[in-house]
């Protein structure tokens, strides 16, 4: 036969299998529509998922509107504290409040537990307080109803009592034998359950995802964040949900396909969902904690107290003190600070903070770098049990894991050594001695803290170990089903 008399044929090979896995597809969605059940678990999801979006979104409206408050009065106390000197102005401090991030309604992710607000003062970087999971007893720090809850736990377990039965189920009831008979091909089987399943999956996310845009596109606020890169989380934290489900939809196929009765299926599945959703972030937490330790609040904090001590702070008997205090009698010649041309209190103020912004930068640098490694060594098992890839994965496209954190914590750092400078300047070229004030208008110059989050690249910076075990965790299931199929056999 010549090669144009096949041609024909070869055409309608794709033909006919696409037809067949059509067919498939809509047989599957024809018996999802028919079980009630599953219909009524569905639906259940969605309203929770709704319902969770809710209560984020006037959540965080509350908590944007207290802490708008909270920074316009703190606001009002700096500029009104009065005529002082300004090393006294700079004691009396104020609060750096972390704005809240819009997708953080649908991930709050670890922002319960973290503190809203750092106290800026003098020579002294705090950490942040005022945590909601502690202010708000047990039940808020056993974690809040949110849709990353709902997608992270519950879809999946809908997914899989959605999945179990379509080899199984078909091999018991004798269809699959038919199938087979008929010449449908185990991969075109294979094809049209997942394109059914994929389909449920995408309806598990449709409502999560449009109650999320509609509440960023009405809370960003535009002068802070931009709408596009928020709407570019969104799409990120979309995606990733996305490949998290098409995971299990692939697992259940696979192993509905291996086993030799639903019910093996069902058990092996939910033994599966339990370890995902449990045990492995557990076991996962306690390794990264061994692997990666931390230090407690209190060994933290004498940490700095000790390597502070090298420095002179107000002690004017101190080696370090006596030591720069000469570098800047050499410096201008003279014999005696009062024959200065500047404020030697100044100078010394400044440096001791100089001095300072070392020492904060190496203890609070490597406690993040100690988190981050927490994180990575979380997400390096996530193409195994994906809820640890996908968790951080979340975070950080909703702008609330420890990365963000630290990036509001730096930028209120920051603004408290602005104000240091600015203080200390203003001694080192206005006082004479120690009766020296400064007026308001010094206190209104210093502008209030102002912060901007971090785009959407930072969040995938931050990712490159989540992105991988989801991808891994795809990959995994998917290679997995195509492997079982290849061994299906009828009764």
């Amino acid at each position: 036969m010549s090669d144009m008399a096949l041609a024909p044929v070869a055409q309608a090979i794709p033909t006919r299998r696409a037809h067949i896995i059509r067919a498939i597809a809509a047989k599957e969605f024809l018996e999802m529509r028919r079980d009630r059940r599953l219909l009524a678990l569905f639906a259940f999801a969605a309203l929770l998922t709704l319902a969770a979006l809710g209560f984020g979104a006037a959540e965080n409206a509350r908590i944007a509107r207290e802490r708008a408050a909270a920074a316009e009065a703190d606001r009002l106390l700096w500029t009104s504290q009065g005529a002082k000197n300004p090393h006294a102005a700079a004691h009396f401090g104020q609060y750096a409040f972390k704005p809240t991030s819009p997708l953080s309604l649908a991930d709050p992710g670890v922002d319960p537990y973290v503190g809203s607000a750092v106290w800026l003062e003098a020579h002294k970087q705090n950490e942040a307080q005022f945590r909601a999971a502690r202010d708000g007893g047990i039940a808020a720090r056993l974690g809040g109803l949110s849709a990353a809850f709902i997608l992270q736990t519950v879809a999946p377990l809908i997914v899989l009592l959605a999945g179990f039965a379509s080899f199984s189920g078909e091999r018991e009831s004798g269809t699959l034998k038919q199938l087979l008979s008929l010449g449908a091909r185990p991969r075109d089987l294979l094809a049209g359950k997942a394109v059914a399943l994929l389909g449920a999956s995408a309806a598990l996310l449709a409502p999560a995802l449009i109650g999320a845009a509609i509440a960023v596109a009405t809370m960003t606020d535009a002068n802070r964040l931009s709408l596009a890169d928020q709407f570019l989380r969104l799409a990120a934290m979309t995606a990733g949900y996305a490949v998290y489900l098409a995971g299990f939809v692939f697992l259940a196929l696979g192993v509905s396909a291996l086993s030799k009765s639903s019910r093996a299926a069902l058990v092996a599945l939910l033994a599966f969902w339990l370890a995902n959703s449990f045990l492995a972030p557990r076991l996962a937490t306690d390794i990264a904690r061994a692997l990666a330790p931390t230090p407690t609040a209190q060994a933290f904090r004498a940490a700095i107290a000790k390597d502070k001590a090298t420095s002179f702070g107000h002690d004017e008997t101190h080696p370090a003190f006596i030591a720069f205090r000469d570098e800047v009698l050499k410096k201008y010649g003279v014999t005696d600070i009062k024959d200065l041309p500047v404020s030697f209190r100044g100078l010394s103020l400044r440096k001791d903070d100089e001095n300072g912004y070392a020492i904060f930068d190496r203890h609070f640098g490597a406690l993040q770098a100690a988190y981050e490694r927490q994180d990575a060594l979380r997400a390096s098992a996530g193409f195994l049990f994906p809820l640890l890839a996908l968790r951080p994965f979340s975070m950080a496209f909703a702008g609330s894991d420890s990365r963000a954190q630290f990036d509001f914590a730096s930028a209120a750092e920051a603004h408290r050594r602005d104000i240091q400078n600015d203080v200390s300047d203003n001694i080192i070229h206005f006082q004479r001695d120690e009766s020296y004030v400064a007026g308001t208008e010094l206190w209104k110059r210093i502008a209030a803290f102002s912060y901007r989050a971090p785009t959407a690249g930072f969040a995938v910076a931050g990712s490159s170990e989540a992105i991988a075990g989801l991808v891994g965790w795809l990959a995994l299931t998917f290679a997995f089903a195509l492997v079982a199929i290849r061994r299906l056999r009828p009764l």
